[in-house]
C-alpha cells in the first residue's frame, strides 16, 4: 500500500489520490488537453492501492481559527522549548544538565509571563482606563462617552469605584475564561486513544518516547497554573485599591488576609510550572496540586468581588490605578532576567553539546524564537492599551486638546516596547532591501549554472527565469541573518533599561499632547521629538498589525496561495506539543502521528507492506511516524520523503529531536529510506544523516544532488508552453518519484512475511451498510 503525507495546504482527497474522472495530460490551468483517468494512473503497480492521510483540517478550515494568530507570541516561545541546542543521546555532566533545567525554566516562566501579560492588558483596558481612570473624571466621562456613562454619572448606582472595578475586571476575566475554554476544547478533539503499540526507544531519537505525543497530563496541569497566576493577578488588582483605603481608614485586617492568600497562591502556581515537563513521577502529584491553587484563586476571586464591593464613604478614584504600573514594570524586569538565563543556559548546552557545524546562530535559535515571542507580545498589549486609552479619552489624536477630552494615560513602560516595534519595522523595511540585492545576486550566479546545465545562452530569457527560481530555493539559507537583525531593537531595549536604570536620564512619561512619548532627560529638541514620533508611530505599528494578523488568518483559512505563505511558520510552531505554554494553538501531530501509527502498524500487522510517502511537512509526520512503530514493523516499512525540510530547517533548528545522529536512527528503523528535492525548492533540501557503523560519519539520503527542475528547456514534442518551474510542488508527478515509489514497493515484496496479528474477537457492532466505506469492505473481503 502507498500511504501518502501531503504537506502545507494539502488539496481534497480526490485530488490527492488522483481519482478525478478527468486528468490535464498538456497545458495549464488557462488552456490544455484532458483525457480520461485510466485505473493505471492511480495505482504504483498492479495491486497496490493508495490512500492518503488528509490532515489539514487541523491546521485550518474554519475562518474562526484565524484567531489563533493572536496567540503567535505563545507559539513562538512553546518551540523556544523545544529549538534548545544539544546532541540526542549524550550523556551529560553536571553543568550541561544544569543549563538544560535552566534553559526549560527560563522558557517556561517567559511563557507564564506572556500569560500575565496578555492578563495585564486586558486589565489596563478593563480596570484601568474604563474601571478607574474614566469613573474619576464623573460627568466629563459620561459626556464624551455616553456608553460608559453608568459608571461615572452621578446618579447611577454603580458609580462607585468598587462597582466600576468589578465591572472593568470582566474584560480580563472573559479573555481567561476563553483562553480557558479554547484549550480545554482543543485538548479534547486532539487527544486519541493511546495505541497498544510500543515503539522501541533509544535515547538518540527523543520522538521514539511512547509518551512524547500524549501531552495531556503536563498541558493540563501547565494549564491550571497559567489560569491560576492570571486569575490571582486580576484579584490583586481588585485588592490594591481597595486596601490602600481600608489602610488609611484603620481596618485593614480582611484585605491583608487577601492579600496574603492571593500571594501564595500566586507563588505556588509559579513554582509549580517549573515542575519537569514530562516527568510522569510528578506530573500527577503537581496535576492535582494545580487543580487545587487554580480552584482556590477563583475561590478568592469570589470573595475578593465581594469585600470589594463593601460600600466606602469618601472612596475616590484619582490618578492611575493602583499597583497596575509596578505590577507591570516589575513583569518586564522579571523577563529581562529570564532571557539572561536562557541565554546563558543555551551557550552551555551548545558549547558542551558537540553540535552538528549547521545549526544556525550557535544555539541562540531557541533564545531568539523566545524573545521575539516575548517582545511580539508586548508590543501587541502595548498597541491595545494605547489605543484603548486614545479612543477613550480622545487625546491622542491631533486637534482633540482643544474640542477637550479626558487625559487617560497608560503605563510608560509600554513606551519603551512602542519604539522598540518602530525599529522592527525599519529593519524589516532595510532586510527587504538587502534580500532584494542578494537575490539579485544570486540570480547572476545561477545563470551560468543554468546555463551549464542546459546548455543553453546565459543572455536568453528563460535562462535567466531559471536562474531567478533556484536563487529563491536558497532563499532559506538567509533565515539566521534576518532572524539575528530582528534581535537588534531587542539588544538596544536592553540596553536603554539599564542605562535608565543606572544613570536615570531616561524617563517614560506619556503625556496627552499629540501622543505618547519618552522623555529623555537633557536632549536637544529634534532628539525628543524624534523619540516620541517613534513611539507614537510604534503605537499605530502595533494596532495595524494586530488587525493583519486577523485579516490574514482569515484569508489564510480560506484561500490557499495565502495559506502556502504562511502556512510553513504555523505549520512547523503547531508540529510541536504544548510543553511550554498550555494556551498556545493546539499541537495537530498529536492527533496525527497516533493515528498514522494505528494504521501503518495495523496494515503491516495483516501482511500488507506500506510505502510511506510524505511531502514537505508531511515528511516530518511520516519521520515521527517512523519513531513510533513497534519494531516488528521495520522490515516492511519504507520510507519516501520529498521536498521534505527535515534537515534543512528541523535538523538544524531542532538539533536536540531532528539532528543528524536522530534521524540516523530514523534510517536504520525501516527497511529503505528515499529522498527527492530540487535546487528551486526554498523549503526541501537533502537529508544528512549519522551511522552508527562510524561515530560522526554522515551520509546523504537518497540523492545528494537535486532533481532537475525543470526537467526541460524547451517545449516538449507536440507542446506550446515550456515546462513550469515545480519548485516545492507536484513531487508525485515526477518520474524519479515512480522511479523511486516502484523500488520501494518492489523491496517491500521481497520482505520476508510478518507475524500477522489476530482478528478481534467478541461481539463487533457493525455499522449501517448504506454507509460502510469502500475500505471497510474490501477489508471483509
Amino acid at each position: 500500500m502507498e500511504l501518502r503525507i501531503h504537506g502545507v495546504s494539502g488539496g481534497e482527497a480526490e485530488e490527492l489520490l488522483d481519482v478525478e474522472p478527468a486528468m490535464r495530460i498538456s497545458g495549464d490551468g488557462l488552456a490544455g488537453f484532458f483525457r480520461w483517468r485510466r485505473k493505471p494512473d492511480t495505482e504504483l503497480e498492479d495491486d497496490v492501492p493508495r490512500e492518503i492521510f488528509a490532515w489539514g483540517n487541523l491546521t485550518s478550515g474554519r475562518a474562526s481559527r484565524a484567531l489563533w494568530l493572536l496567540l503567535l507570541p505563545f507559539m513562538l516561545v512553546n518551540i523556544a522549548y523545544w529549538m534548545r541546542p544539544g546532541r540526542p543521546g549524550d550523556r551529560p555532566g553536571p553543568v550541561r544538565r544544569l543549563a538544560d533545567t535552566g534553559y526549560g525554566l527560563a522558557v517556561r516562566l517567559l511563557a507564564l509571563s506572556l500569560t500575565m501579560l496578555l492578563t495585564l492588558a486586558a486589565a489596563g483596558v478593563g480596570m484601568d482606563l474604563i474601571g478607574w481612570q474614566c469613573s474619576g473624571y464623573a460627568e466629563q466621562c459620561a459626556e464624551l462617552r455616553p456608553l460608559l456613562g453608568f459608571l461615572s454619572a452621578p446618579e447611577s448606582p454603580v458609580a462607585t469605584p468598587g462597582w466600576a472595578l468589578v465591572i472593568g475586571a470582566l474584560l480580563p476575566l472573559v479573555v481567561i475564561a476563553l483562553l480557558w475554554r479554547l484549550s480545554r476544547r482543543t485538548e479534547s478533539v486532539y487527544e486519541v486513544v493511546e495505541p497498544p503499540y510500543k515503539p522501541v526507544h533509544h535515547p538518540k531519537a527523543p520522538l521514539s518516547d511512547p509518551e512524547f505525543w500524549h501531552n495531556s497530563r503536563t498541558m493540563g496541569r501547565l494549564r491550571s497554573a497559567h489560569i491560576a497566576a492570571a486569575v490571582a493577578a486580576v484579584t490583586t488588582l481588585l485588592l490594591a485599591p481597595a486596601l490602600g483605603y481600608d489602610r488609611a481608614v484603620g481596618s485593614p485586617v480582611l484585605g491583608t488576609t487577601l492579600s496574603v492568600l492571593v500571594a501564595l497562591t500566586f507563588t505556588g502556581s509559579t513554582l509549580s510550572v517549573l515542575v519537569p515537563g514530562t516527568d510522569p513521577r510528578w506530573n500527577g502529584y503537581a496535576d492535582a496540586i494545580c487543580r487545587v491553587l487554580r480552584n482556590l484563586a477563583l475561590f478568592l476571586l469570589a470573595v475578593t468581588l465581594l469585600y470589594v464591593l463593601v460600600p466606602r464613604p469618601g472612596w475616590e478614584a484619582t490618578g492611575r490605578l493602583p499597583g497596575f504600573g509596578v505590577g507591570l514594570n516589575a513583569l518586564f524586569a522579571a523577563q529581562c532576567a529570564l532571557g539572561v538565563l536562557l541565554l546563558v543556559s543555551a551557550i552551555v548546552l551548545y558549547r558542551g553539546g558537540r553540535a552538528h557545524a549547521d545549526i544556525p546562530l550557535r544555539g541562540m535559535a531557541g533564545p531568539a524564537a523566545a524573545a521575539l515571542g516575548t517582545l511580539l507580545g508586548g508590543v501587541l498589549t502595548a498597541a491595545v492599551v494605547y489605543q484603548s486609552a486614545g479612543m477613550l479619552g480622545g487625546c491622542y489624536y491631533p486637534g482633540a486638546k482643544a474640542t477637550g477630552c479626558i487625559e487617560l494615560h497608560a503605563p510608560g513602560g509600554f513606551a519603551w516596547l512602542q519604539l522598540a516595534f518602530t525599529m522592527e519595522a525599519v529593519i524589516a523595511l532595510v532586510a527587504g532591501a538587502v534580500l532584494w540585492i542578494w537575490m539579485h545576486n544570486r540570480t547572476r550566479r545561477e545563470v551560468d549554472v543554468v546555463a551549464a546545465l542546459y546548455q543553453r545562452d546565459p543572455r536568453e530569457r528563460r535562462t535567466r527565469e531559471l536562474a531567478k527560481a533556484r536563487a529563491f530555493g536558497s532563499l532559506t539559507e538567509t533565515l539566521p541573518a534576518v532572524l539575528a537583525a530582528f534581535l537588534l531593537p531587542v539588544v538596544a531595549l536592553i540596553v536603554l533599561v539599564l542605562y535608565s536604570a543606572v544613570t536615570g536620564r531616561l524617563s517614560v512619561a506619556p503625556e496627552a499632547v499629540d501622543g505618547p512619548f519618552m522623555a529623555v532627560s537633557g536632549a536637544t529638541g529634534w532628539i525628543q521629538g524624534t523619540v516620541a514620533a517613534m513611539v507614537t508611530v510604534g503605537s499605530w505599528l502595533g494596532g495595524l498589525f494586530l488587525v493583519a494578523l486577523v485579516a490574514i488568518g482569515g484569508s489564510a483559512y480560506r484561500n490557499r496561495p495565502t495559506r502556502q505563505v504562511v502556512g510553513v511558520l504555523w505549520d512547523i510552531g503547531t508540529f510541536w506539543p504544548r510543553a511550554a505554554h498550555p494556551l498556545a494553538p493546539p499541537s495537530y501531530a498529536e492527533r496525527a502521528v497516533p493515528q498514522l501509527v494505528a494504521r501503518v502498524a495495523g496494515k503491516t500487522g495483516r501482511g500488507i507492506g506500506v510505502v510511506l510517502s510524505g511531502h514537505s511537512q508531511g515528511s516530518v509526520l511520516a519521520a515521527a511516524t517512523a519513531w513510533q512503530l513497534p519494531a516488528r514493523c521495520r522490515s516492511h516499512v519504507v520510507l519516501l520523503t520529498h521536498g521534505s525540510p527535515l534537515y534543512r530547517l528541523y535538523a538544524r533548528y531542532f538539533p536536540a529531536y531532528f539532528g543528524p545522529r536522530a534521524l540516523g536512527d530514523l534510517y536504520a528503523r525501516v527497511d529503505y529510506w528515499r529522498n527527492l528535492w530540487r535546487a528551486t525548492d526554498a523549503i526541501g533540501g537533502p537529508i544528512e544523516v549519522e551511522r552508527d557503523a562510524e561515530e560522526g560519519a554522515t551520509a546523504f539520503v537518497g540523492f545528494a544532488e537535486p532533481l532537475p527542475d525543470p526537467r526541460h528547456f524547451d517545449p516538449g514534442e507536440g507542446e506550446a508552453l515550456r515546462p513550469p518551474v515545480l519548485g516545492h510542488s507536484f513531487y508525485t508527478r515526477d518520474p524519479a518519484y515512480t522511479e523511486a515509489a516502484l523500488a520501494a514497493v518492489r523491496r517491500v515484496a521481497r520482505a520476508p512475511e510478518v507475524e500477522r496479528l489476530p482478528r478481534p474477537v467478541g461481539s463487533v457492532v457493525t455499522a449501517d451498510p448504506a454507509h460502510r466505506g469502500a475500505d471497510v469492505e474490501q477489508e471483509d473481503q
